[in-house]
């Protein structure tokens, strides 16, 4: 009975070990939606991130804000010993009540933080 015992601790370890390194494929960063008298803020928590590496599409009523985090600081030589934070594409979607496909959309990098602005029915 102890052989079996010490197996099951054994692949509880390997197990758990294992699913701490696993990275999702797809992150979901999170965020505030605002709204206001002009239209809605957005806020995304993308530290890390590049605005090159971001985009933004409209369908509808729909807005996706998707892109990818790299791991910037990865050097030669370095060996992983952690790893907390996600290096992967993420998407996150935002349905609104009006169709904005229309709507004045800005976007702005601020302290890690993605602003998009929406302001529906302005785009002549």
């Amino acid at each position: 009975m102890p052989f079996s015992q010490d197996l099951l601790i054994l692949t509880r370890r390997v197990h758990l070990t294992t699913e701490r390194r696993v990275q999702p494929l797809r992150w979901k960063p999170p965020a505030d939606v605002y709204e206001g008298h002009e239209g809605w803020l957005i806020k995304l928590d993308l530290a890390g991130v590049r605005p090159q590496d971001v985009q933004l599409r409209v369908c509808g009523n729909f807005l996706a804000v998707s892109g990818r985090r790299f791991d910037l600081a990865h050097q030669p030589g370095l060996r992983l010993r952690s790893m907390e934070i996600t290096y992967a594409e993420f998407e996150r979607g935002f349905e609104f009540p009006v169709d904005i496909e229309q709507a004045d959309i800005t976007t702005e990098f601020r302290d890690g933080m993605l602003l998009v602005r929406i302001v529906p029915g302005s785009r002549k």
